[in-house]
C-alpha cells in the first residue's frame, strides 16, 4: 500500500482514542485526498488499494455526522473516479455535503442532474446552476422547475446554454424578482423584446442601461413600470387582506394617485371583490355599505350607476358584471378555500370569455393567479 495513503498507525490510534466527529472528518479527508490525488498525478494505487479506499469512503459517506460527510465531499468533488452511485447518494444529502459535488463533480450525467433539479432544495439547485458548463437540456429543467435563486444563478452563468425561450419562462415564473431582473439585464443574449419587461425590476443604473441599449421609448418605459407596479401592489393582498389592512392600503394608494381604474379592474380579474368594493367606494365618494348594495343589485341599475360614476372603461363593463354575478354564488366568510375556488373560476372565465380585454402579459398574469388558486385548494385538501 502506498505510504501514508490511508490509515497509518497514528490514524488508527487516534480513531481508537478519539471518537469525535473531528477525528473521523480528518480521516475522511485523508482517505479521500489520497484517492483523488491519483487522478492529479499523485502516487498510483493498486487495484486492492482502490477497492479498500472505496470501501472506507462508502462507510464514511454513511456517517451520522455532517462534518464527516462534508470533509469527504470537499476532497472528492473533482474526482472523475468517484463511484457514480456514491456521488448520487451524497448529492441528495444536506446542502453542506451535496453542493461541492453538484457544482464540480464530473461523474454526473445530464440525466442525473435534471432528475435532481426536481427533487432537491434551492441551495442544491443553485449549485447545479453554477456548474462550469450547463447544457441546454439541464438549463431548460432549471428554468422550468428550480427556485428563484437558482434561476437567477443560471442566468448569471455565462457557461450555461440559455435560450430566449428559457429567459421568457423565467420571467413568467418570477415576474417581480429583482435578482432575476439584474441577472437578465446583464445577459449578453437578452432578446430585445424582454428588455421593457425588466425596467421596473432592476436598479436605476441597469434600467438606464436597458433603455439605452435597446432604445426603449420613454413613454413605453413609463407605461411598463406603471403596469408592473400595479401588479406588485396587488401582490400585497395575497388571497385577500383583512378589512382594516385593506382599507389602509387603499387609502394610501389613493393619496399617492395609484388607485387607478386599471388597478381596480386587475383586482377584480384576480378575484379580489373586497379590493374592488373598497376602491370603488373611495373613488366614487360613496359609503362602502351603499357601494355593496349598488354593486350587487340584481337589477343591475346600481352597478351601472356606480360604474359610470367611477368612469371605468365601458368595454370592461360586461366582464365586471359577470364577475359580480359569479361572486353571489360564493360565501367568502367560509375562508381561504372558498376564496380560492372563486379565484379559479373567475380567472378561468376571464381567460375564456374576456381574453381580448387583456394583453399577452396580463393573460399570463391571470394564468399564474389561477394556478396559485388551484395550488391553494390542493394544499387545503391535503
Amino acid at each position: 500500500m502506498v505510504q501514508g495513503a490511508f490509515l497509518g498507525i497514528q490514524d488508527v490510534q487516534r480513531l481508537l482514542a478519539d471518537p469525535s466527529p473531528a477525528a473521523r472528518a480528518d480521516t475522511a479527508a485523508k482517505v479521500a485526498r489520497a484517492y483523488a490525488n491519483e487522478n492529479e498525478g499523485g502516487p498510483a494505487l493498486s487495484a486492492v488499494e482502490k477497492d479498500l479506499a472505496q470501501a472506507i469512503i462508502a462507510a464514511l459517506a454513511r456517517d451520522a455526522e455532517t462534518l464527516v460527510r462534508q470533509a469527504l465531499a470537499e476532497q472528492l468533488r473533482d474526482s472523475p473516479q468517484l463511484p457514480r452511485s456514491l456521488a448520487l447518494r451524497l448529492a441528495r444529502d444536506v446542502a453542506a455535503v451535496a453542493t461541492p459535488l453538484l457544482q464540480f463533480s464530473p461523474v454526473f450525467t445530464d440525466a442525473d442532474l435534471i432528475e435532481l433539479v426536481q427533487a432537491v432544495s434551492p441551495l442544491h439547485q443553485s449549485a447545479i446552476a453554477g456548474r462550469a458548463r450547463v447544457s441546454a437540456p439541464l438549463a431548460d429543467a432549471l428554468a422550468s422547475h428550480a427556485a428563484e435563486p437558482a434561476v437567477a444563478a443560471l442566468m448569471n452563468n455565462r457557461g450555461a446554454a440559455v435560450s430566449g425561450a428559457m429567459m421568457e419562462r423565467a420571467l413568467d415564473r418570477f415576474p417581480d424578482s429583482r435578482a432575476l431582473g439584474d441577472a437578465l439585464a446583464g445577459h449578453p443574449g437578452l432578446p430585445p423584446k424582454f428588455a421593457a419587461r425588466l425596467i421596473a425590476q432592476v436598479s436605476d443604473a441597469l434600467r438606464d442601461a436597458l433603455i439605452s441599449r435597446y432604445q426603449i421609448p420613454p413613454a413605453m418605459a413609463a407605461d411598463t413600470m406603471i403596469q408592473l407596479r400595479e401588479r406588485s401592489l396587488l401582490g400585497l393582498l395575497g388571497d385577500g387582506a383583512e378589512p382594516p389592512a385593506l382599507a389602509d392600503l387603499i387609502v394610501d394608494l389613493h393619496k399617492r394617485g395609484q388607485l387607478t381604474g386599471t388597478l381596480l379592474l386587475r383586482s377584480l380579474a384576480g378575484g379580489d371583490i373586497a379590493f374592488f368594493e373598497q376602491g370603488v367606494s373611495l373613488i366614487a365618494g360613496v359609503p362602502l355599505h351603499n357601494v355593496r348594495l349598488l354593486l350587487h343589485d340584481p337589477g343591475k341599475r346600481g352597478l351601472q350607476a356606480i360604474y359610470q360614476r367611477c368612469r371605468l372603461p365601458q368595454d370592461h363593463y360586461k366582464m365586471v358584471e359577470a364577475v359580480i354575478d359569479l361572486a353571489r354564488g360564493f360565501d367568502f366568510l367560509r375562508g381561504t378555500v372558498e376564496r380560492a375556488e372563486f379565484v379559479e373560476v373567475a380567472t378561468a372565465m376571464m381567460l375564456a370569455d374576456f381574453a381580448m380585454l387583456w394583453d399577452h402579459q396580463e393573460q399570463r398574469w391571470l394564468t399564474r393567479r389561477r394556478s396559485r388558486a388551484q395550488a391553494a385548494q390542493r394544499m387545503a385538501a391535503a
